[in-house]
């Protein structure tokens, strides 16, 4: 073990007899009184959004924001962690980790029906992580993803530097910082990407990642969470996320938020066969009481401004929401009703199965082009249905190494004049066999009320027979691209515009598979020629030979 290595491990061993902070951070094994939560600069809020369309589907976004401010912060003896949960606080101090974000996801989130959201992420697992460190970033990646895959139960550790890209434009700092954090020549800031399409989701990774909540899901909205029902829904995305915060304007005082959040959509059509529901109906439970650290619990409803819903039990207040629609609000307290039951009826019972939302312009699709084992193509569809106003976008797509991408193939047709005038930047990254996947990403500008669509070939290699998967033949996933961009000053009720990033499909390739069957017909024939060969030889050795006396 390395000297540095050695002295954090034996400051972090000094740290944890301290306790007043640490315990607040592990606040679902002590309750810790909320007097005691302010007064050490943390707060606590948990939020639950719920919306449902014209379809039927009810869209629930769970988030559970822990703040940590510099009091808190100096009351942990300069460990900038103390106050968080203590396997990620270790975690993230170990491997000098600046703020990071890891999802879980199964499904394809629908955009142009469910509206745009933060929590969506590409199917299987991503984790993109900023570091703020001199040391071996690779290392420190590594170490990163080994750690986490044994918190989260999950295969994290086979996120290996083959599957490893470093974006230039995408994935910018979400935190608050000093100044400009980009990564750069001379910058201490590294950012790396990862993410494993194939991963399955389950109740082994819900598990862990609910006991970091301070009440666990013993109380507060985390009650909620009945796994046979989330992972029956037909959208979840479960996500950690850490980031730094400037408590003043020069940021001299610093802080942290960790949050998690939960993303699902549910059907109570397939449930109850009609759209009404209620929290029993949907997860099978309610909401029995109140986290006792949470300063505040949200939920907030938003349904078509229709007079033919009606909200149990009634809100505190009904705001209007974005065009066409209401949003109810509820602030639970521990003074309210032992038990709160949301619940939504509609008199309408009509089901508009070709709903879209009118909000949500800009859409993506990838898919594969070509035919035959030896070569092949991706293509991507970039819609911009906004009427009037032209959308600057950034496209990333991190493809493995073993489809040989030709950069001289890249082409773009667009359905509003000149193509060669949307693409602004473009940066490739050429793949290393085994060593990294080919990055691509561009700056574009896609016109109003059109359909831009990439293309690009490439070659399939021929990998060793021990690099396939166990089912092979189904073929390999190819992780999603990622378009990320900011809506215009004014919509999203944002006025400075709002952030957003969407996810394509992922894409299924099959690529020259051996016939994994020749090696046990090649052991057998093998086998079987030695055992004839074997008997016969050791027969001829091992007798004895006698003249046969043959008498008249």
């Amino acid at each position: 073990m390395s000297r540095p290595q050695r002295a954090v491990r034996s400051q972090r061993s000094r740290r944890r007899p301290i306790t007043a902070g640490l315990l607040l951070a592990l606040g679902a094994l002590s309750c810790v009184s909320a007097n005691a939560q302010a007064n050490s600069g943390e707060s606590y809020k948990e939020t639950l959004r719920v919306s449902q369309g014209y379809d039927g589907k009810v869209v629930a976004e769970f988030a559970f924001n822990r703040k940590i401010g510099p009091l808190a912060l100096a009351k942990a003896e300069d460990n900038q962690y103390g106050l968080l949960p203590r396997s990620i606080g270790e975690v993230v101090q170990t491997y000098g980790v600046q703020e990071f974000h890891l999802t879980f996801s199964q499904g394809n989130w629908n955009s142009a029906k469910w509206g745009y959201s933060s929590l969506a992420s590409a199917t299987g697992v991503e984790l993109w992580t900023w570091f703020n460190t001199t040391a071996n970033i690779d290392t420190q990646w590594k170490g990163l993803t080994h750690a986490l895959a044994g918190l989260f139960c999950a295969s994290l550790n086979q996120i290996d530097q083959a599957s490893t890209a470093q974006p230039l434009l995408s994935f910018q700092p979400e935190g608050e910082y000093p100044s400009n954090p980009k990564a750069g020549e001379g910058s201490d800031l590294h950012v790396r990407y990862g993410h494993l399409p194939h991963e399955a989701v389950c109740t082994e990774n819900l598990t862990p990642w609910g006991k970091l909540l301070p009440c666990q899901t013993k109380a507060g909205l985390a009650s909620l969470f009945n796994a046979y029902r989330l992972f029956d829904g037909s959208y979840h995305s479960m996500g950690t996320h850490l980031r730094p915060l400037c408590m003043n304007e020069a940021c001299t005082e610093r802080g942290l938020e960790f949050s998690q959040t939960l993303l699902v959509v549910l059907d109570p059509i397939r449930f109850e066969n009609r759209k009404d529901w209620t929290f029993s109906s949907l997860f099978e439970r309610t909401v029995p009481s109140t986290c006792a650290l949470a300063d505040e619990t949200d939920v907030q409803v938003t349904v078509p401004s229709h007079p033919a819903v009606t909200f149990t039990p009634e809100p505190k207040r009904i705001v209007n929401g974005y065009t066409g629609y209401i949003t109810a609000h509820y602030l639970l307290d521990q003074r309210s009703s032992p038990t709160f039951d949301l619940g939504i009826h509609w008199s309408d019972t009509a089901v508009s199965f070709g709903f879209n939302r009118n909000d949500t312009y800009i859409r993506a699709h990838r898919y594969g082009t070509g035919y035959g084992g030896e070569r092949g193509g991706l293509a991507v569809d970039l819609i911009n249905d906004h009427p009037d106003n032209d959308q600057d976008i950034t496209l990333f797509d991190a493809v493995p190494w073993y489809l040989k991408l030709y950069l001289h193939t890249l082409r773009t047709e667009t359905t509003a004049g000149n193509g060669a005038d949307i693409v602004k930047d473009l940066f490739f990254q050429p793949a290393i066999d085994r060593g990294r996947p080919a990055v691509l990403e561009m700056a574009m500008t896609l016109p109003a009320n059109s359909t831009t669509t990439l293309y690009i070939d490439f070659d399939k290699a021929f990998i060793k027979y021990t690099e396939h998967p166990p089912d092979a033949n189904r073929g390999f996933d190819i992780g999603a691209a990622i378009i990320t961009f900011t809506t215009p000053s004014g919509e999203d009720g944002d006025v400075q515009g709002k952030t957003h990033r969407i996810y394509t499909e992922s894409v299924l390739v099959s690529l020259p598979t051996p016939d994994f069957s020749m090696p046990y017909n090649v052991i057998t024939l093998t086998c079987t020629v030695m055992a004839l060969w074997f008997g016969s030889m050791f027969n001829l050795l091992t007798r004895r030979y006698e003249p046969l006396v043959i008498k008249d």
